[in-house]
């Protein structure tokens, strides 16, 4: 017997498709991208950030988050909101057990906060949602930099203004450097270049659009794909290898690299730092928020040559990322090792518990009619919904999962996690992908997967949070608060 939606089934279900009607017209707002050129522009690496005052252990900073404009189509300004004004934000560099403290100063008139994302940072200073700097406000953060070397990145973390504020400008690299790295001989210098990838919606005035409201709740796509906040720039190499540090800034955009060539990548890192030996995969799927370093050898090709970085997962002027052009030869120093760095895994004996979070969505009779939500409860900043012990080792079982009647909300969930690095044990019940072993701090949950990982909570104690990195699933509630605690000791 067909069971018989009651009233309210009804009308959920009406506002459902009315949602997604809304949604699906506000992601294909704007798809016409011919005035933009591509391949033409040179890509520029964002700027270093020179601290303001160093003494014997800590380096300090001044940054202010303000308006600018700044040139992202040839003759036109692009009015955006960038640390120091630059988009993307300067880069940071950070040597492990240095400390880095960076006063940031709102200059906006939105509230921001900052996160360092893929740090292990004490709770006042991790850029909780609720830690607002209000306009004219200033806070200052101290990152004590206790992770190896790795290519981490801070961006805008403030609640309900989070996916705006990133879209807008506010994020930037942040590198972390230590002995074990310096010693290998990877393309470094130069030839050591970072790659932010984010797509956005550029009207052919120049201008920023972003998609509010009901348009935004599954995501914001661009009909432009910008690298270091140019649109599909070109780089000229020289016949050597070159290591990339590729970050997916993008809101709500997922991409699968590859060379047009049909060289592979050598991976020699993720998101928490470097591997324990090279990887080589010709193929590479990064989520929002995942970052991959590798290394590609051009020495292979004659000068003249064009290889472009292909996005597998698009289609178009979308299907292409950026061009490489070998256009010289060069003395080439640097060695691919076999070995990188030490890498413990940690033991799934030594888990004492394992934990399960069901990422899915929910709708209701209320505006906006969707949410999404982490074992079916939308975001609640007063409550944990877990709290591991400092010290302890655990499982944590992500699953990707909705009702057969909201299928049309089933979307992919990257999954970041803050304060620890977490290793992958099994995807689908599987191996991890070649590509995401390692530490990392972010992985990608595809529509009905299942993604088991473990991870120890060092360091601190304090509130931290688990959610989503489609900035806008983040702003419509996919996050959970998670506290650590110190573990109670029976007396004797």
């Amino acid at each position: 017997m067909t069971k018989k939606m009651t009233r309210r089934e009804m009308l959920v279900f009406s506002s459902a498709a009315t949602a997604a009607t809304l949604m699906e017209h506000g992601a294909r707002a704007v798809t016409n991208a011919e005035y933009i050129p591509r391949f033409q522009l040179p890509l520029r690496v964002p700027s270093i950030l020179q601290p303001v005052h160093t003494d014997v252990d800590r380096d300090y900073y001044e940054v202010s988050q303000r308006e600018a404009q700044v040139s992202i189509l040839p003759g036109k300004l692009t009015t955006i909101w960038g640390y120091d004004g630059l988009f993307p934000g300067p880069t940071i560099k950070a040597k492990r057990d240095r400390s880095v403290v960076i006063r940031y100063t709102n200059q906006l008139t939105v509230p921001t906060a900052v996160h360092l994302h893929g740090g292990s940072t004490a709770p006042e200073f991790d850029g909780f949602p609720m830690d607002v700097m209000l306009p004219g406000e200033s806070q200052t953060y101290l990152y004590e930099n206790k992770r190896c070397a790795a290519t981490l990145w801070y961006h805008d973390h403030a609640m309900g203004h989070t996916a705006r504020n990133i879209y807008q400008g506010l994020a930037g690299l942040y590198l972390i450097e230590d002995d074990i790295e310096s010693a290998l001989c990877l393309p470094s210098g130069s030839s050591d270049i970072p790659l932010i990838i984010q797509d956005r919606i550029i009207s052919d005035d120049g201008s920023l659009r972003y998609v509010a409201g009901l348009g935004n709740q599954t995501g914001v796509r661009g009909n432009a794909l910008l690298v270091n906040g140019q649109p599909w720039p070109k780089l000229e190499v020289a016949t050597r290898k070159y290591r990339f540090r590729i970050l997916n800034a993008s809101n709500s955009t997922p991409y699968r690299l590859a060379l047009s060539s049909g060289q592979s990548f050598i991976q020699v890192a993720t998101d928490g730092g470097l591997l324990p030996a090279p990887v080589s995969c010709s193929e590479i799927s990064l989520a929002m928020a995942e970052r991959v370093e590798v290394v590609i050898d051009f020495s292979i090709y004659p000068l003249g040559t064009r290889i472009f970085l292909q996005n597998l997962n698009g289609r178009g002027p979308l299907a292409e990322i950026m061009r490489f052009e070998v256009v010289n030869q060069e003395q080439d120093d640097s060695i691919m090792p076999l070995r990188l760095a030490p890498f413990e895994p940690l033991d799934e004996r030594a888990a004492v518990r394992t934990r399960t979070f069901v990422f899915a969505s929910s709708l209701s009779l209320g505006v906006p009619p969707l949410h999404w939500t982490i074992n079916g409860k939308k975001f609640s900043p007063d409550h944990p919904i877990v709290e591991p012990h400092l010290g302890d080792v655990e499982i944590w079982h992500f699953i990707n999962h909705n009702p057969k009647m909201l299928g049309v909300f089933a979307m992919l969930h990257p999954v970041h996690v803050h304060l620890v690095n977490f290793q992958i044990l099994t995807r689908n019940g599987g191996p991890p992908k070649p590509f995401e072993s390692g530490w990392k701090d972010t992985v990608a949950l595809e529509k009905g997967e299942e993604v088991r990982v473990i991870m120890k909570f060092e360091n601190y104690r304090g509130c931290y949070l688990i959610h989503c990195h489609n900035l806008e699933h983040e702003d419509h509630s996919m996050m959970a608060r998670f506290d650590v605690i110190e573990r109670l000791v029976n007396p004797a």
